[in-house]
């Protein structure tokens, strides 16, 4: 690492051990995170440009924190991790993308940044987590930002998550939390998005507030948070899935309705098979939900 960059670094765990010496992380006033450089504004990406500038290529910074509200993307953290979605806003053409810039820059040279989030959306209180950006998607427009004190393993790409085993029962525990999360929650639903594309499976809708990333096997059933195990839904045909009203042919990946249930059109279905997708699921995963939905059937048949 250049001398510049682990100066940086070390003025990064500096921040973040006075921090702890000033009572922080967790309900921590806003004042205290503008005192040590922590964060620096209402925009949701935060650039020291004027200390950072010279350190990133194209001289526009690296980012230092990152503010999550949870407003708009709720069940976007987790107990690890959180997505962080790109800016989109109104300010003059090139300010978002360089913030995008700068903080695909942390990660290229191996600098924390901090996640400032509110406890709750009224809150005047901030918990800060120091994190790591561990991959980022231009096609989702989305960051996965890991929590911890040092950076976390790269994610393999979609080819070599292909090639490696499929579990088909994962035992885990729970996170525990006053909002219920599940450890790698935010992971999986990066990494879905990641491997399908924004877009709902089988409607096509590509609202990124309205989708969801839905189990094959659900996590309930000890289902992995392999992207294999996943699948886009909307919310709607996410809850359609759930309630088992379609399910895929594991032979031919066509979608099945129940034959007294709504058919696809009332459901709004607009694509009867998985054979757009550029990347299926795992066969494994696909089987196990038929035969789940099989006996589902059978039991309200002989009910």
């Amino acid at each position: 690492m250049k001398p510049n960059i682990q100066q940086e670094l070390n003025t990064r765990m500096e921040m973040w051990r006075k921090l702890h010496d000033a009572g922080g992380p967790i309900g921590v006033p806003p004042q205290l995170l503008r005192d040590l450089g922590i964060y620096g504004g209402a925009q949701g990406i935060w650039v020291n440009k004027s200390r950072t500038a010279e350190l990133s290529a194209d001289g526009e910074g690296i980012t230092v924190g990152v503010l999550h509200t949870g407003s708009s993307y709720a069940d976007d953290m987790s107990e690890e991790s959180v997505i962080y979605h790109y800016p989109k806003t109104g300010r003059p053409p090139g300010r978002d993308l360089s913030e995008v810039n700068a903080t695909k820059a942390a990660k290229e040279l191996g600098l924390p940044i901090f996640v400032i989030v509110y406890p709750s959306p009224s809150s005047n209180k901030r918990d800060v987590h120091l994190a790591w950006i561990q991959d980022w998607d231009d096609e989702s427009s989305q960051f996965l930002i890991a929590f911890g004190k040092s950076p976390p393993p790269e994610l393999p790409s979609s080819d070599a998550e292909d090639k490696t085993p499929f579990a088909i029962d994962e035992k885990r525990k729970r996170g525990e939390a006053l909002v219920p999360t599940r450890p790698g929650q935010a992971k999986f639903k990066f990494r879905v998005l990641q491997r399908y594309g924004p877009q709902c499976a089988v409607c096509g809708i590509d609202v990124h507030e309205l989708l969801d990333s839905a189990h094959l096997i659900p996590i309930s059933e000890n289902g992995n948070d392999d992207a294999r195990n996943g699948l886009v839904l909307c919310a709607i045909h996410h809850r359609a899935f759930d309630a088992m009203f379609f399910a895929f042919d594991p032979e031919t990946l066509s979608l099945q309705t129940r034959k007294n249930g709504p058919d696809l059109e009332r459901l709004r279905i607009k694509r009867s098979s998985l054979q757009h997708l550029r990347k299926k699921p795992h066969p494994s995963a696909i089987e196990w939900r038929w035969q789940r939905w099989v006996k589902a059937i059978e039991a309200v048949t002989t009910d």
